[in-house]
Parts: C-alpha cells; structure tokens; sequence
C-alpha cells in the first residue's frame, strides 16, 4: 500500500512537472511568434470618430450653407447608429482587423481608458513619449525641431536584433519627426516631411519628385498619400523587422477646422491599412509574424467649441485611443471595464512582442500592457 502511495504521488508530481513545463513551452511559443512590428500613428485622431464615426454635432456646426443633409460627407458617412457610421467610416479597421485579427481600448463608454502621461498634449511631447516610453514635460514642452536627448525603442530594437539602418525604418508626413525619432542621427531610416526618399524603383524616384511639387497648406507636412507609398516601396524592397508609419492629415485638417476633409484622411486611413495588411500577408516573412499596434500622439476636444484644439488647456486631449494586432494576443473586438493603459507603455509593449525587455534601455518606461500577454487572452472581448 506504501509503495502504491509512493508511486501516486510521483504520477501526481510527473503530471504536475508536464502541465507546468507545456505552460510554459505553450507561453515560450507565444512569446516567439513575432518577428517584426509596425507602429503606426494617426497624428490627433478623435476617438469620438473612431469608436462613433461621424459626429453629427460637429458636422452641423461648420456647415455654413444649405442643410447638413445636403453636405458629401453626410452622404459619404451618415448611418443611424454609431457602429454603423463607424463601420462606414473605416470598414477594414471595423469589420476586418478588429473583428477577426485584433482588439482596441479607449472606448470609454465601455469602461476602457487610454491616456498619455504628458501633461503637454500636443505632438512632440506625445511622439516622444511613444518612443522612448516616458514623459519629459520639463525638457520636452514645444514642437521645435531639437534633438530629442532621449533613445528611442526605435534604436534599442536595432542595436538588440543587430539590424543595419534599412531594417529600423520611420516615416512621417510631418518634417519634425526627423528629430524625434533618433536620439542618434543616422542610426535608422528616417524620411519625414517633403525629404527625397531614395529607391531603385523609378516609380518611387518620381513620387519622391512630385511630393515637393505637391503644394499643401502645411509648410511643415507632405500629404499621407507619400509618406504610405514610401513606407510601402521600403517594407516591400528592404524587409524591416521595425516600421514606424506616421500619418499627419487627421490632425492637420483639424486644426483647419475642415472636419470633412478630417472624415476623408480616416477613410484613406483606412484604405493605407487595408493594403498594408494585403501587402503582409502576401509576404512569407510577415504574415502571421507581425505585432501591429496603432494609436495617436493626443487626444483632442469633444465638444464643437473645442473638437479642433489640444494642449495643455484641453483636458480631453489627455485622451487617446490604442488597437492591437498580434499572433501573440488572441483578444479581440472592444476592450471593457479594462485597466487604464497609458501612451507611455507604447514603447516596452512592441519590444515584449519581440521577447526583449525595454527596461534594459529605459528603467523609467512605462511597463508592457498585461493583458495582452496575460494567460487569458484567449477569451474574446465582444464585438460591440
């Protein structure tokens, strides 16, 4: 009878010893799904429009002439319900990467709150503390063409994986993120603004030529519809394990107070992310080996008094909004009664999809967000 108890309690402690080590092998696995990541920002992109589409209180506020009914964005964009104007707005984020790849958080109707931890809530602050993950209000506090003094994971992922300059690859529409995105200049690709981007392929040799003949109403930012195709033509061309996909027009045609053309650059947005994804997937060295998040650097106004503006005086902006696609999170659809997650945990989050620590370059960073690793992100979220 000992020796039956005996050999019991191993069979328990052999059972235990192979659960434990298939958990662990099974979060190993997990951990080693991806190999690249994509970050891409939408400069000032409202939540009101994401998670609601059309907002038809800002729309009757700026029509000056005829009935709102009468205007091509309500056409192009009106439906009943806001998961209807949504869908209309940006189809391929709703119905296909949010549905079926990834999930989203900042809806705060559902008890999802994103935030940026700056108090500055305009871009440099933002863009700073996306990329080193930490807020620098004291020496970060204007959107002047300095240096940033602080590394980016941009860098620490290059000197990590050992990746050469066209592996680690940024593009922006706005000119300044030249400064922001390197600590060190030289130590990635950076093309930002209207900056002649090099390529073999003549098609791309002539897009970088018309992009300064392309007049915008911006002096210090190109149209998205470039820095997309040059972000394309390098990933196609060079590969990078690191991409950092700027757009600019969300914010720019808000400060304009042109909500329509506002409504316009998500819908291209939409279309950039649709080809993208196509462009990925055909890819053996991208599709299914790719952690994709997408967020903005500040949130902006929620009111028709206030909807183009942010910065220090703008509580609202302090709001932000944050979706993930990745092999290695299976959430999906809206986030809800979740945990704050702030701007600053960016960084350490897309260097966890890669298995590395980003404390390693950044004691101070803000930490990976949980749930996207934690152990039960196999549950799904809804699709409200």
């Amino acid at each position: 009878m000992k020796n039956d108890n005996l050999r019991g309690l191993a069979d328990v402690a052999l059972l235990t010893a192979l659960c434990l080590l298939d958990e662990a092998m099974s979060a190993e696995a997990r951990e080693a799904n991806t190999e690249n990541v994509i970050l891409i920002t939408l400069d000032g992109a409202r939540r009101q429009e994401i998670f609601g589409g059309l907002d038809l209180e800002v729309l009757q506020s700026i029509t000056k002439k005829g009935r709102v009914e009468e205007t091509a964005a309500y056409k192009k964009y009106w439906a009943a319900t806001p998961r209807e104007r949504r869908e209309k707005l940006m189809p391929f984020f709703w119905d296909t990467l949010m549905k079926q790849h990834g999930s989203i958080a900042g809806n705060r109707d559902l008890g999802s709150v994103v935030q940026v931890t700056n108090e500055m809530r305009f871009s440099y602050p933002g863009y700073s503390e996306i990329l080193t993950g930490q807020a620098h209000d004291d020496v970060i506090n204007s959107n002047d063409k300095k240096r940033n003094p602080y590394p980016s994971f941009l860098e620490f992922l290059k000197r990590k994986l050992r990746l050469n300059a066209r592996q680690v690859a940024a593009f922006a529409s706005w000119d300044t993120m030249d400064w922001i995105d390197e600590h060190e200049p030289g130590s990635i690709t950076s093309n930002a603004g209207a900056e002649p981007y090099e390529h073999p392929d003549r098609i791309i040799r002539e897009l970088s030529k018309l992009q300064l003949e392309t007049d915008t109403a911006w002096n210090s930012v190109r149209h998205d519809a470039y820095t997309y195709r040059f972000a394309r033509a390098h990933l196609e061309k060079y590969k990078p394990r690191v991409l950092f996909l700027s757009l600019g027009e969300t914010d720019d045609w808000a400060h304009d107070g042109n909500y329509e053309r506002v409504l316009d650059a998500l819908a291209r947005t939409d279309g950039y992310l649709r080809d993208l994804w196509q462009v990925l997937n055909a890819e053996k060295s991208y599709r299914g080996k790719t952690s994709i998040l997408i967020t903005v650097d500040h949130g902006r106004g929620d009111t028709t008094a206030n909807w183009t503006d942010h910065g220090e005086k703008v509580p609202e902006a302090r709001y932000i909004w944050m979706a993930f696609v990745s092999p290695q999170s299976e959430l999906r659809g809206e986030w809800s009664r979740s945990e704050t997650i702030y701007q600053a945990q960016v960084a350490a989050t897309l260097c966890r999809f890669l298995g590395l620590d980003y404390s390693e370059s950044n004691p101070q960073a803000g930490k990976p967000i949980a749930r996207l690793f934690a152990s039960d992100t196999k549950r799904d979220l809804g699709r409200k």
